[in-house]
Formats: C-alpha cells, structure tokens, sequence
C-alpha cells in the first residue's frame, strides 16, 4: 500500500515526571488525514492512538499510527514473500517478533497529550524532553542528547538539535 502523507517535521517537547508529553501537532494532523484516507472500519476508533515501540538500533522510539503499522505488517511479509515455504514462516515469525511485540499503544487525549510508558521511556532512555522527528511512514522519538550523537554524521540535523537545546536552557 502507497500512502502520499507522510509524517514530516520535527519538535523538542518537554516530558513531565509522569512521562507525559505532547504529540506533535503536525503528526497529529497526520495521522488525522491518513486516518480519514486509507482507514478502514475500526481504525477511527483508534485515531488517537499509536503504536509505539524500541527501534531495532535501541536507541530510539518508533511510533506508528494504525495505517503505519499496517504498512509496516505489510513490508515484512512482502520482504520474505520470496522464501521457501518453511524458512519464509520461520522469517516472518522472526521478523514480526522483533518489528512488531516491541510496540505497545498509547492513546493522546485532545490536546495531543499521552504517557510514554515508563519501560519505553527508560529504553530509549528519555528523560525530561523528547526529540520528534518525522521518518516518512512514523516517527522517532530520541533523547535528544542521543539523537545529536547518534546523528553526528549530519551537520543540519546536529544545528537543529542545537538550537532545540539552546531554546530549553
């Protein structure tokens, strides 16, 4: 499935002592509009929610929303589609068990508020702000701190966590 909207953008939140902290309104525009594009009956019902989990770098968060993590179900079957019948199970039940068990949902009220749940947060090693960077089909969710060394190889994006940062202190 090809979706044209795109999760684009970036924001630093703060994230309280609770670990609440604010979607983006961009993202959350965006999973309103795929929402209402490509759903099917029952993902309205979960257009405030997201399927958040670890990255495979463990680094990082990956959210999803419900047309992301369709899409995401269907690029692992789509990428051992051309295996044997046996490894291609064996592959996909791999494949599944580390994309997909990692992700947990989380629902954001109104206002664009949820609760990053304490085992997340504590992966991905989020303190009291959080990075959001759009990443096409979902986005991540960094310490930023993380974020600027992890992507230390991309000048722009290390301007722009510095200037994040520099708006905070």
């Amino acid at each position: 499935m090809q979706i044209d909207h795109a999760f684009l953008s970036h924001a630093l939140n703060a994230v309280d002592a609770k670990g609440r902290v604010s979607v983006p309104s961009s993202f959350r525009a965006t999973v309103d509009l795929r929402i209402r594009t490509y759903g099917i009956a029952g993902d309205e019902v979960r257009a405030s929610e997201l399927m958040i989990g670890v990255h495979s770098d463990g680094d990082r968060l990956r959210a999803y929303d419900a047309i992301g993590a369709r899409q995401l179900i269907e690029e692992i079957t789509e990428g051992v589609a051309d295996l044997p019948a046996r490894e291609r199970r064996e592959a996909l039940t791999r494949a599944k068990r580390s994309e997909i068990s990692t992700l947990m949902p989380v629902s954001y009220d109104s206002a664009g508020r949820m609760v990053l749940p304490p085992l997340l947060r504590d992966l991905a090693g989020i303190g009291d702000t959080a990075l959001f960077l759009g990443v096409d089909t979902y986005f991540e969710i960094w310490n930023p701190l993380k974020a600027r060394e992890a992507l230390s190889d991309d000048p722009m994006l290390v301007r722009m966590i510095d200037f994040y940062l520099g708006q905070r202190s």
